[in-house]
C-alpha cells in the first residue's frame, strides 16, 4: 500500500464503500437496513482506453445484477466518459445501451452522472436518446451550470427525469455561477420547475434550506420524487426524512479509483480533513 493509500484512504471510506464489489453490497445492505435506498457508482471517468471501458460496462452489469441477487432497494448511475465517450462515441453509446437494457431487464432505474463542461452537451443529447427507448432513465443536472435552466426545460418536455445537484467540477464563470448565493438561486428556480412539470425526480442537496423548500412543494403538489445524499454526509438529515416519511437514497460510489472523488469531497467541505487528523492521532 502506498503512502496515499495509508493516509488518505481511511477518510475517503467515509465517502466509498470500499474497492471491490462485495463492499458496495454491505454498504448498500445496510443503508437499506435504515429505509434508505442506494444510487450505486462504480468509479472512474475520463477512459480511452477501448478495453478499459469494456471493463467499466461490464462492472455495472455484475453491479446491477447483483444488486438484484440481494434484494438490494437501489439501482447504478454511470459516467459516459467511463464507458469511453471521450475517445469513441459509437463504442460509448454500445456499452450504455447493454447497461440500460440490463436495467429493462432486471426492472431497475438508471441514472447518467453529469460531468465537466466539456461532455455536458454530449450528455444531455445521450440522455435523450436513451431515454426514448428506455424511459426508466434519468440523468444529473448540475444547478450552478448557465445553461442547465434550458437543460432542464428539454428534459421534461421529452418526459425525462433529473436529479438535481449543485455542481463540483471546477469550472470557468463563464459556464457556471461563481458564487453560493448565485448557484443556490437557481438550484431553487430549478426545483420550483421540477416540482410544476417533472415526475421521479431527485432532489440531490445536504442544504437544509433547499429541503425545506421542497417539502413546502411537495406538501403543495402530490408528485413522485425522493431526496439524494451522499455516503458519510448528513446522515442525520437522511434519517430525519426517512421517520418523516420521505423516499431517501443515499449515491454510494466503490472502487480502486477513488483518489479523484475524495478531492472532490475535501473541495467541497474543507473541515473532513480534520477527520484525517483525528484518525491517524
Amino acid at each position: 500500500m502506498g503512502l496515499k493509500e495509508w493516509v488518505v484512504l481511511p477518510l475517503a471510506k467515509k465517502w466509498i464503500a470500499g474497492v471491490g464489489l462485495d463492499a458496495a453490497v454491505e454498504d448498500a445492505k445496510k443503508a437499506n437496513s435504515s429505509g434508505v435506498g442506494v444510487v450505486v457508482n462504480f468509479l472512474g471517468e475520463e477512459i480511452t482506453d477501448p478495453r478499459a471501458a469494456d471493463a467499466s460496462a461490464d462492472e455495472y452489469l455484475r453491479l446491477q445484477q447483483s444488486i438484484s441477487d440481494n434484494g438490494i432497494d437501489g439501482y447504478v448511475s454511470v459516467k459516459l466518459t467511463q464507458l469511453g465517450m471521450g475517445a469513441d462515441y459509437e463504442g460509448m453509446r454500445g456499452r450504455l445501451e447493454k447497461i440500460a437494457s440490463n436495467a429493462d431487464r432486471l426492472s431497475q432505474h438508471l441514472w447518467i452522472d453529469m460531468e465537466g463542461s466539456a461532455f455536458v452537451e454530449k450528455t444531455i443529447q445521450t440522455y435523450l436518446d436513451l431515454h426514448r427507448k428506455h424511459p426508466e432513465s434519468g440523468v444529473a443536472i448540475q444547478a450552478y451550470a448557465r445553461r442547465s435552466e434550458s437543460d432542464v426545460k428539454t428534459i421534461l418536455d421529452e418526459g425525462g427525469k433529473v436529479r438535481l445537484v449543485k455542481g463540483a467540477y471546477g469550472e470557468s464563470p463563464d459556464f457556471v455561477f461563481p458564487t453560493k448565493a448565485e448557484v443556490r438561486t437557481n438550484y431553487e428556480r430549478l426545483m420550483d420547475l421540477l416540482f410544476e412539470r417533472g415526475s421521479g425526480f431527485a432532489i440531490a442537496t445536504h442544504d437544509g434550506g433547499l429541503v425545506g423548500r421542497a417539502k413546502t412543494l411537495a406538501a403543495k403538489r402530490q408528485v413522485q420524487f425522493h431526496f439524494e445524499l451522499l455516503k458519510g454526509i448528513r446522515d442525520d438529515l437522511k434519517e430525519e426524512l426517512t421517520k418523516s416519511g420521505y423516499k431517501v437514497y443515499e449515491y454510494l460510489p466503490y472502487g480502486d479509483s477513488w483518489w479523484a472523488y475524495s478531492k472532490r469531497r475535501i473541495k467541497e467541505h474543507p473541515s473532513n480533513i480534520w477527520l484525517l487528523v483525528r484518525s491517524l492521532v
